[in-house]
């Protein structure tokens, strides 16, 4: 399938681009895009798009948020071509590809050659760059929606490394970087605190929904964490209720007893705990399903192989998934799925007992400023469709 050419430009572009884009491999035509409308393409549908060609003039108070969703995209799938000399009006495009009006084939061709090999990979300099310059930590929210009537309920908080370029690369650099037990609680505060001062400071403050945040077992239960969270969430006045801690599976729980006690004093002030991404081989899985966990999230790869072509893979991962299910039911406890890429997937998903889902059917990771937009696209969407569509 063709990837597309996504447009924002002015009236007088669009001749030239409608006929500089190389047909063979983009298909019959660009996909020229209000602003607002790109937004949401962008947000809901990013691998249809090989690159965004983007026209300042054209954009309005979408500017940023498109910057963000393609200087912001974390997997380098969609390249940015900025139509005109704009580099000396915005340092974020310093490394960016320029188009010059009129434009031709041979001139739109050698552009999004030169777009394609800007691709920024997480390196060693980029983990380093997280260990030493906190600063240089971004987030991003990705939705989860409640399978039952397709209401987003919260987002998870991931965090990402702004490499010197302005590029925002993830999630290698952080994975690494949190697994370290000497950089796990410096990190972990740094995103709760960026992500909270994006809420207090007006990104989505007037959204009905919770934050889940991803944290490794050293940082749950590093002595300082209730007096961090709790100074944190002073600044912003945010409920402990709208917090969620998941305890991520980069490290294997050693000392359930330890663990109990610090979740206790994590709900007693009114935290929520999850736990992340469990699979059938995570270590002592039934103790930790025994804990007072408020949710548990199954990882993509048993959501993948519920799927699976080989009935006695996907037999097995059906299974685990009922069992848990079962269980979580019996405890009030919700049920998340990661890597839902279509609705096919959530039909199963629901007939299995998952409460909630997450993945790309619904949103990619979105910055703070295409919340707002998705949600309204996403509400109206699942209304049209009635109730599961």
């Amino acid at each position: 399938m063709h990837r597309k050419i996504l447009t924002v430009a002015r009236a007088e572009w669009h001749s030239d681009l409608l006929s500089a884009v190389p047909h063979d491999k983009y298909g019959p035509n660009i996909d020229v895009q209000s602003a607002a409308d790109a937004v949401i393409s962008l947000a809901t549908n990013p691998l249809a798009y090989h690159a965004l060609v983007l026209d300042p003039q054209a954009s309005g108070p979408w500017y940023d948020t498109l910057l963000d969703l393609t200087l912001g995209d974390t997997e380098n799938t969609i390249r940015l071509l900025m139509l005109g000399d704009v580099k000396h009006l915005d340092s974020r495009l310093s490394e960016t590809v320029q188009v010059n009006w009129p434009t031709n084939a041979v001139s739109f061709n050698r552009a999004l050659d030169q777009a394609d090999k800007k691709t920024i990979e997480a390196d060693a300099e980029l983990l380093l760059e997280a260990f030493s310059n906190l600063d240089s930590i971004r987030v991003r929210y990705q939705p989860v929606v409640r399978l039952q009537d397709m209401k987003p309920t919260k987002v998870e908080v991931l965090a990402r490394v702004a490499s010197k370029t302005g590029m925002i690369v993830g999630p290698d650099a952080i994975v690494k970087a949190m697994s370290s037990s000497e950089f796990s609680m410096s990190l972990s505060s740094a995103i709760i605190q960026r992500a909270l001062a994006e809420h207090r400071d007006g990104g989505f403050s007037d959204l009905d929904i919770d934050f889940a945040f991803n944290l490794p077992l050293d940082a749950v239960l590093h002595p300082q964490l209730l007096t961090l969270l709790e100074a944190v969430r002073s600044l912003t006045n945010i409920a402990p209720k709208k917090l969620r801690f998941e305890l991520t599976e980069t490290q294997p729980v050693t000392n359930l007893a330890e663990l109990a006690s610090t979740m206790t004093k994590l709900r007693d002030v009114g935290y929520r705990l999850s736990l992340d991404d469990i699979i059938p081989e995570t270590p002592n899985l039934a103790a930790l399903l025994g804990l007072p966990f408020g949710s548990v999230k199954l990882d993509r790869s048993v959501v993948a192989n519920a799927q699976h072509d080989q009935p006695d893979i996907a037999a097995s991962a059906r299974d685990f998934i009922l069992s848990v299910t079962s269980q979580a039911k019996q405890l009030h406890r919700s049920v998340v799925a990661e890597g839902i890429e279509n609705a096919e997937t959530i039909n199963l998903l629901r007939a299995l007992g998952v409460t909630h889902g997450q993945g790309y059917h619904f949103a990619r990771p979105l910055p703070a400023r295409a919340l707002k937009p998705w949600l309204t696209h996403w509400m109206g969407k699942a209304a049209d469709c009635g109730v599961g569509g």
